[in-house]
Formats: structure tokens, sequence, C-alpha cells
């Protein structure tokens, strides 16, 4: 009677745990389910929301090879009037990398006539030097800094830029080797533009992959222009992309203070692991910034990247209407 009892009791546990697991799997599936539509869906079929809020402010990262001179006097006009068009003030012009000792890679000294007809064609366009520093180059060094200030008075005086952009992107947050870099570029070029591209806020518990605000605002004491690089952000999904890119948008610029804030949106697919297309594209990212409200324009990554139907795209969404279909 005994066993026959235990038997039963068994039974039931075992029925009863049965239903649970069928509740769990239920539960995981429609999560599963839920979420696969979600990223597949969101957010097509709907209006984009919010405003545009464009002010002519916006820049564009560009290949070296202008500034190599590799393009004809007809493509430079046309490249001034192509920007002059879709309302880009700031042209980052990429002069490619510092060597470990803080000089250039590259010195093209002709690139001062590139320049020239380029503000010829559009006296409004900023002429920015896009200068990449990768991590051995040693910012501690007071020689190495004082070497990199030097090479962008050189730039400026010399090749006719209206400033840099440093883009130090192993910049961790809290570097105080970019603050002392920034203020030796400030105290070589005090009437030029000086721009920093930087990585992105991040939330917890992966704060520590990105700036914090106050580390933003120590940087934005020291130049005219954060351009937040809003790509290889390592958030897969659109939805969270789009929520990063809103953070980014409310974040840094309350922290930066009076130093103007682009966000940089990708235009890209190919890339790494950190770089889902699906979730990190102009799409995307210009709908959190039109719900969002503080910075002053938006960046394209990159020019040679960026094809037909982008720029139409940004024409439509940014440069133009309210509530433009999604």
């Amino acid at each position: 009677m005994y066993g026959g009892y235990e038997m039963r009791a068994w039974v039931r546990r075992w029925a009863s745990g049965r239903r649970a697991r069928r509740w769990v799997a239920a539960f995981c599936l429609f999560v599963l389910t839920a979420l696969a539509v979600d990223y597949f869906a969101y957010p097509y079929g709907s209006l984009l929301g919010g405003r545009s809020s464009n002010r002519g402010e916006n820049g564009l990262w560009l290949r070296y090879t202008w500034y190599f001179s590799q393009y004809s006097r007809v493509e430079v006009v046309e490249l001034g009037q192509r920007l002059a068009r879709e309302q880009v003030r700031y042209a980052y012009f990429h002069v490619r990398s510092v060597l470990v000792d803080g000089r250039l890679k590259y010195r093209h000294a002709e690139s001062a006539d590139f320049n020239r007809r380029l503000h010829e064609a559009d006296p409004k366009i900023c002429s920015i030097a896009w200068v990449y520093v990768d991590g051995s180059v040693d910012l501690s060094n007071e020689t190495v800094r004082r070497q990199m200030a030097e090479e962008a008075s050189w730039l400026v005086h010399t090749c006719g830029f209206d400033g840099v952009q440093w883009d130090y992107e192993p910049c961790h947050s809290g570097d105080a080797g970019l603050l002392r870099l920034l203020e030796a570029t400030r105290a070589a070029l005090p009437g030029a533009f000086l721009s920093v591209a930087t990585p992105t806020w991040f939330p917890w518990p992966v704060s520590g992959a990105g700036w914090t605000e106050e580390y933003f605002g120590e940087v934005g004491k020291r130049c005219d222009q954060i351009a937040v690089m809003c790509y290889d952000t390592g958030f897969v999904t659109p939805r969270s992309y789009a929520w990063l890119v809103g953070q980014q948008a409310e974040r840094v610029p309350r922290a930066a203070g009076k130093c103007q804030v682009l966000l940089g949106l990708p235009t890209y697919e190919a890339g790494g692991r950190s770089h889902n297309p699906r979730a990190e594209n102009l799409k995307i990212g210009l709908k959190a910034v039109r719900e969002s409200d503080g910075v002053a324009g938006i960046a394209l990554f990159a020019d040679y990247t960026t094809d037909a139907a982008e720029w139409a795209w940004y024409e439509r969404a940014w440069l133009g209407g309210e509530g433009v279909s999604r």
C-alpha cells in the first residue's frame, strides 16, 4: 500500500512538472517569436516619428584620395557643389595617420590647391583634416603631443584646411593624454576649428566600453566639435540600436555644454562582428535622431559607402519634411 501511494505521488509530481515545463517552453517560444518579429518588422510600415532638426550643420567623412590630390579640378568643384546641395558643412578629409613619434605618415602640401578650389566652390564649407591615431601612439608623451600639434598646424597653414579632427579610436574614458593633446592643438591653432571623433556612451553593464558623460564634458571644454561615432557598437537589434543612438542625442550634448555635437551614422554594410547592418544603418539612426533633440546635426560615415538610395533617404528624412513614411 505504501509503495502504491509513493508511486501515485511521483506520477502527480511528474505530471505537474511536465505541465510546468510545457508552460516554460511555450513562454520561451512566445518570447523568441516576438523578438524575431520585432527584429525583422521594426520599424517598417509606420511613419517616421519626430521631426528633423536639420540646421545645415552636417558632416561627412571622405576618402584620403582627396588629400592626395587624385581628382581633377572639375571633380573638386563638383564635390563642393554636392556638399552645398546636401547641406554638409563639415567635410572630414582623411589625411591618414600619424607615426609613433607624432609625425604625419603622409605629407601632401599639394592639397592646398585642392582646398583653395573647394572653398571657391562653396566658401561655407569647413574643410577638416581627419587624422587617425592608433594605439601605438603614446599620448602621455609630451614630445609626441607637441609634434602632433605641429603637424596639425602644418595641415592648416600649409595645406589650407580650416581645422583638424583627431580620431583617437582606442581612447578610453578618462584618458588624460587626449585632453593634453587638445590643449596643445588649441595652443598651436588658436583660430582653427578643432573636432574630435569619439566613441559612444554605453549603458551598464558595458559602460566601460564607452565614455562617461563626465569625460565628454572634459573633452567638450577643449574643442569646438564632438562627432560621436555611432557605429560598430555591437548592438545587433534595430530597436536596441535606435535606443542607443537616442541616448547619445540626449546625453552627449547635455554633457558637452557649449561644444557642438554631431552624431555619426553608418552607411556601410561590410564590417566586423560589432556591426550588424540590419540594425546599424542610416534609416534606424535617423529615426532615433528625429525623435530626440539637442544635436547640431548628423555626419555620414562615409562618402565612399553612401549609395544613391541612402542619399535619397537622407534628403527626405533629414533635409526634407515631417512624418516621412518608413
